[in-house]
């Protein structure tokens, strides 16, 4: 066996090869969640139900409305909290009390209440349009499960314990609930 200087070389040192390994083992990582998303999206899109992406749609315009919503909470809370304390940085002065008496304490209050209403109710609105949408991806995907299930050898039935595998498939579906969602 000869031996090797490890100064000479291509050869790597451990440290290196486990940053090449960690960076390899990013990209693979990195795509298969663009895998994933490019193999459900027929599911998430479905070229034939016009119906479907139109709730894709709205889905998407009520998550932006609520996002816009669950920033605009933080300012609230700032803006009634100066409101209430009397602080020079409220949103109007007290001098000009027409503009004073629509950003009171109460109002902003009540604004901060109603804005944390509004985030919850835009969530759970967009959650009830999309439902159908992830329930139409789970039902063709577990469909297509079902079938290539069926297309199997008896060997691999035979040789395989049915309870693992009926676990292992309600598992993927579960987890396909969870990413359509």
């Amino acid at each position: 066996m000869a031996h090797t200087d490890s100064s000479q070389g291509p050869s790597q040192g451990p440290s290196q090869a486990a940053e090449g390994a960690l960076a390899s083992n990013k990209s693979i990582e990195q795509a298969t969640l663009f895998g994933t998303l490019a193999h459900l999206w027929p599911y998430i899109w479905p070229s034939d139900r016009a119906d479907l992406k139109m709730r894709v749609v709205w889905s998407v315009v009520l998550l932006l409305i609520a996002k816009l919503a669950t920033l605009s909470v933080p300012f609230t809370f700032k803006w009634a909290t100066d409101a209430l304390t009397g602080a020079n940085t409220a949103p109007v002065q007290a001098s000009n009390w027409k503009m004073w008496l629509v950003a009171s304490p109460l109002i902003m209050t009540a604004s901060y209440g109603a804005i944390r209403v509004l985030m919850a109710v835009l969530t759970q609105w967009r959650d009830g349009i999309f439902a159908r949408v992830a329930m139409h991806a789970v039902r063709k995907l577990a469909y297509i499960t079902f079938v290539h299930m069926h297309e199997l050898s008896l060997r691999f039935h035979l040789e395989r314990k049915t309870g693992g595998l009926t676990r292992v498939l309600e598992r993927g579906r579960l987890g396909i609930e969870v990413i359509v969602r």
